[in-house]
Formats: structure tokens, sequence, C-alpha cells
């Protein structure tokens, strides 16, 4: 595993716990491993609105759903994604792609107000003249700011499965 990977998952876990402690410490109610069906639902419907834009090539569709600037991990390492710069990023050689698919959705809360979504997903993507991998395997961090949900960390690692749909 490239080690630029290693470091970007181990800062994230540190934000997370960092996060965690500090919450708890405040006053705010125990961390559980469960996240409640509240917070479950509604991480998942916002990621699948992130995958609805992808699949429409809605550039700010894509943007609102995600709701902030946030850290982006794949194959080639780490990157902050900044919202600002999405139309760019894409049009620098990477589409958004088609069909994206939210399977065996897995939710963990990891704070209050923060929860770890992990799934595993398909589509078509072409970037930089390559094909993307499908399927993948997806992690994303969610923190409620406020009445809604923004994203703070997606990770994509191709799975060794192969795909069984078309």
């Amino acid at each position: 595993m490239n080690s630029r990977i290693v470091v970007a998952f181990a800062l994230v876990l540190q934000v997370a716990a960092v996060h965690a402690a500090a919450a708890q410490g405040a006053g705010s109610k125990a961390a559980s491993s469960e996240p409640s069906k509240t917070a479950s639902n509604a991480v998942v419907a916002q990621e699948q609105l992130v995958l609805d834009a992808l699949a429409r090539s809605d550039t700010s569709g894509f943007n609102r759903a995600l709701g902030r600037d946030f850290v982006y991990v794949d194959g080639n390492g780490a990157m902050r994604w900044s919202l600002a710069k999405t139309s760019s990023i894409f049009a620098a050689g990477c589409g958004m792609g088609t069909g994206w698919t939210l399977d065996h959705p897995m939710t963990t809360e990891v704070g209050n107000g923060l929860v770890v979504l992990t799934y595993s997903s398909s589509g078509k993507q072409e970037c930089k003249g390559q094909r993307s991998p499908s399927p993948v395997n997806s992690m994303s961090v969610w923190q409620k700011r406020g009445a809604r949900w923004v994203a703070i960390a997606h990770s994509e690692t191709p799975s060794t499965v192969s795909q069984t749909k078309p």
C-alpha cells in the first residue's frame, strides 16, 4: 500500500479520535459504535446524493451534496479537494462517470455528529484516458454541522472481488 495513503488514513482516524474525545470531554453523550438510525439514514442518503450527481455529471449538485472541501484519497495518494475547483478537477481528464451504485452500506458513529460510512460501489468513469477501477470499496467520513451532514474525507480502493454486473 502506498505510504501516502497510509499516512492519509492515519490522519483521518486521528482527526476522528480527537473530535470524539473533545465531544465526550464537553459533556456530550458517549460515542457509540452503532449510529442512530436517523444519523445512519441521513449519511447514506447524503452519500447517495453525491453518487446521483456524479451519474448526472452535475458538478453543482456534487458540491452541494458534499457541503465543504474534504480530503480525497485514491491510488494516486491524498489530496485536499476544493469544491471551488471541482469543475477544473473533472475537466483535467477525469470525467464524473455514470451509473455509480452504493452497495452494502455500513455506518459507524465515531463521535457525536461524526459518522464513517463504508460501502462498495461500481460504475463507469474514465480518468486521463484510462478507465477507472470498478468496483471500488469506499469510505466516507461525514460530520453534522448545524442541521446538515458535510463531507470530511472520502477514500476509494479498487476491489479484489470480481464485478458481477455487466
